[in-house]
């Protein structure tokens, strides 16, 4: 049967979505606080993450300079353990910086899909980086359990102080970072939140442990504590490792992300007869959509490009700037009711013209392949 005459039922019109009506939302809304806030491909998004990505090479030069100073004072590897994650940190951050750079450049020939890659690949070298630092730590605090050397003297409470203020300071710069990367969409950004915010939780159990030594003179507890940031920062590496992995491998998007796609293709009918198809993924910061949608073989060229525009441009807005490709299949079968399809074709025709931005809203297309 053709659904787009729904012969057997009664044609349901009243759920084709028209313009100015509000987002379609799946069972799984939710899930749309993981959609940027400041969309992928603006001015906006791009200042937005130069500007974060500079903050944090500042604040890990920064806390890195502070923490080496105290760590050769005071003698505590906790303190220095803190201070090696941070030289990561610079030079993640760096690299953070110029992948993100990089992920900004426009397709070319070359890279027809962008540079976003960059990103995942950026995320994948500091997964590495942390979790090769981390099995650096628990060596070192082996080491030193073994031979029982532990902080002494004055440099001890210079320590706990510099330590103190770390832990702030890491806090305030993670946040930071975190709700700039959410609002962006960068997984590098989110990467790099993720490192000082292994800072904060190692950093408090290096300073409880300083604090403890400091009065019950346990010559144990720093390197014990410096064991547990070791084994606690691989640990935090793995998932950013399994995610960079299943980005440059293109892996779907997630399973709500994907169930509101197909939530939204479906509240198209009967304009839309039926989908197959669909695949998705994502490039760095940005969502790639394409899929295959068979409406009623009656319509002409100009309405079934039509359809195509709109159910581009609403999964665009649904996930926040993404690049969707759809392919247009007539139906296989003779339409049941040509007076049916009428009335569809004119709610068709109250959509939006065929537009002729790209996929991105910035540069022309060639089609939908219809």
């Amino acid at each position: 049967m053709c659904y787009s005459c729904n012969s057997g039922n009664r044609c349901q019109i009243a759920v084709i979505r028209t313009p100015g009506a509000p987002a379609i939302r799946g069972k799984d809304a939710p899930l749309l606080s993981e959609t940027p806030t400041v969309p992928a491909g603006t001015p906006e998004n791009r200042r937005l993450r130069l500007r974060t990505a500079r903050f944090s090479l500042g604040s890990a030069v920064t806390l890195c300079a502070l923490k080496l100073i105290a760590g050769v004072f005071s003698g505590s590897l906790g303190v220095l353990a803190s201070a090696l994650d941070n030289v990561a940190d610079i030079f993640m951050s760096a690299v953070n910086l110029f992948s993100i750079r990089k992920a900004l450049d426009p397709a070319d020939d070359s890279h027809p899909y962008g540079h976003g890659k960059v990103e995942s690949l950026a995320t994948l070298f500091q997964g590495a980086v942390i979790a090769l630092t981390g099995i650096g730590v628990v060596w070192e605090a082996i080491r030193r359990l073994r031979l029982g050397l532990a902080p002494e003297g004055l440099g001890l409470d210079v320590g706990i102080l510099v330590m103190v203020l770390s832990v702030a300071a890491s806090w305030l710069i993670s946040d930071r970072i975190r709700r700039a990367g959410k609002a962006t969409g960068s997984t590098a950004l989110a990467a790099d939140s993720l490192h000082f915010r292994t800072d904060v939780y190692s950093g408090g159990g290096i300073l409880v442990s300083l604090l403890l030594y400091r009065f019950t003179g346990w010559r144990w507890l720093d390197p014990g504590v410096a064991l547990a940031v070791g084994v606690y920062i691989f640990a935090a590496a793995v998932p950013l490792l399994k995610e960079a992995g299943e980005d440059l491998m293109d892996h779907r998007l997630p399973e709500g992300t994907v169930a509101q796609i197909t939530d939204l293709i479906d509240a198209h009918r009967p304009m839309v007869v039926d989908w197959h198809d669909l695949r998705t993924r994502r490039s760095g910061s940005e969502k790639q959509v394409d899929f295959h949608v068979v409406v009623c073989r009656e319509y002409s060229l100009e309405d079934a490009h039509r359809v195509a525009d709109h159910l581009e441009s609403e999964i665009r807005d649904l996930l926040g700037h993404a690049h969707v490709v759809t392919h247009m299949d007539p139906c296989d079968v003779e339409c049941p009711g040509p007076h049916e399809c009428a009335r569809v074709r004119e709610r068709i025709r109250e959509l939006p013209g065929p537009g002729r931005a790209g996929k991105n809203g910035t540069a022309p297309r060639a089609g939908n392949g219809a």
